[in-house]
């Protein structure tokens, strides 16, 4: 697997997705008191419910993969809207810097349809309109089967979602919105004193301890949270045709910016690689053991990465394309390990997502208190080897009480170029840019 590098968040190559919400104001109506003990406690962090993952499917099980397949199929207006909230969202986030951007559109979409199953009225009709759903109960369903599909962990590779929540001791929650938390998004529950510095460290060992100790961030909570919701997912798959260590060699990279640097490129040729080419680009796309692929995309000399994905449209274009054939294919390919850092919530307001935002925010469906979103970011990381890829993604969704054909083809990735982890069901895990594969 890719060696684990270190990275401000803690050991990175790796994948972790985080929405976390403070909440605060009293509660009314058909709320559940979720503490384990309403009255005070002298133990800061208490576990309530611990929700079971998925069975691991065996990589030669096929019999097994089917019936999963068969048991959660997802619906085709779904999967569409997943992808085109993917594509939009990445098209913004990549057009905006000349730096390497990594972007897990699946984190961010998760960690909003857990927000969204407690939204009601004009807000919920936001969160709705941008996810590309109907209702909560559509959500609900959907998420609870692609939760399903993209958990994956056998003897080649993981691929491992985990939700929770951590609730304020003696804090009222609306039952309903507790149940779809346990039973569609496997979240399991917590009851902390967010006053406590001893709530963060067991935030942080509990998202160290689903992402294999490959991500230990460092969680402050302050006494005015009063939830958190937490959800992790650990990536890890090797290629289906793995590079050759001896056959890697030194070579340049002309930068985003137009300077030349030195990395370290894979090399290899095989017959059964993807090729395709479209209006500005050529690209390929390798396989990983269990399904899933990475796909790579060089902007033609002269065009460059943010003048293909600012054209709408052009980024589905590019990774969905409409033919591609399978030949010999020359790879070169740098080794790369970057971690990046976004902020969100501007690009969720101008995607749409807004009344959230505000005073206005209604999400009577969670609590009856006041809450509404302060900010969103995301942290992610990916690293790429000989063997295989590890990625991560944290995403952090705060609310608050109060506003706040059998050619030959050569593809040598030295310039500024496009990948995209694509799960076995077409879903974007991750997608970004590397500009440089030096930094």
């Amino acid at each position: 697997m890719v060696r684990k590098q270190i990275s401000k968040w803690g050991r990175a190559a790796v994948c972790g997705l985080a929405a976390m919400a403070c909440l605060s104001g009293c509660t009314r109506g058909k709320s559940l008191t979720v503490a384990v003990n309403p009255g005070k406690t002298d133990a800061p962090v208490q576990s309530m419910t611990q929700v079971k993952q998925p069975e691991g499917i065996g990589y030669e099980d096929f019999k097994a993969r089917n019936a999963l397949r068969e048991e959660n199929a997802l619906s085709d207006a779904f999967v569409g809207s997943v992808k085109r909230f993917s594509y939009d969202s990445a098209g913004r986030i990549l057009a905006q810097s000349d730096e390497n951007r990594n972007y897990s559109p699946v984190s961010l979409y998760f960690a909003l349809a857990l927000a969204a199953e407690g939204a009601e009225g004009k807000t919920g009709e936001e969160f709705f309109a941008l996810l590309g759903v109907d209702d909560r109960e559509e959500l609900a369903d959907q998420c609870r089967k692609l939760y399903r599909l993209l958990y994956v962990d056998n003897e080649c590779g993981r691929q491992a979602l985990a939700n929770s929540l951590w609730i304020a001791q003696g804090l009222p929650l609306k039952e309903a919105y507790l149940t779809t938390a346990q039973e569609d998004f496997y979240a399991s529950l917590f009851s902390v004193d967010f006053g406590s510095p001893e709530t963060g460290k067991a935030i942080g060992k509990w998202i160290s301890d689903q992402t294999n100790g490959t991500l230990e961030p460092q969680i402050t909570t302050s006494p005015q949270e009063v939830m958190s919701i937490i959800n992790t997912v650990y990536f890890n798959d090797q290629w289906i045709n793995e590079f050759v260590q001896s056959a890697n060699r030194k070579g340049s990279f002309t930068a985003a910016d137009g300077t030349e640097v030195e990395c370290e490129y894979m090399y290899s040729e095989y017959s059964a690689y993807s090729y395709f080419e479209g209006d500005g680009y050529a690209g390929t796309s390798l396989g990983f053991k269990n399904g899933g692929s990475i796909r790579f995309i060089l902007p033609d000399e002269g065009a460059s990465v943010k003048t293909l994905v600012e054209q709408e449209g052009k980024l589905q274009e590019m990774f969905e394309p409409q033919k591609e054939v399978h030949a010999m294919v020359k790879l070169s390919l740098p080794k790369f390990t970057f971690g990046d850092s976004l902020e969100l919530t501007e690009l969720l307001q101008d995607m749409g997502l807004r009344e959230a935002f505000t005073g206005q925010a209604d999400f009577s469906a969670m609590t009856d208190g006041q809450a509404v979103i302060s900010w969103v970011k995301q942290e992610t990381h990916i690293g790429l080897d000989e063997n295989g890829v590890e990625a991560s993604a944290y995403t952090e969704i705060a609310l608050a009480g109060g506003v706040m054909e059998e050619s030959f083809y050569e593809l040598n990735l030295n310039r500024p170029f496009l990948y995209g982890i694509m799960s076995k069901e077409g879903v974007p895990l991750f997608i970004g840019v590397c500009n440089n594969p030096a930094q």
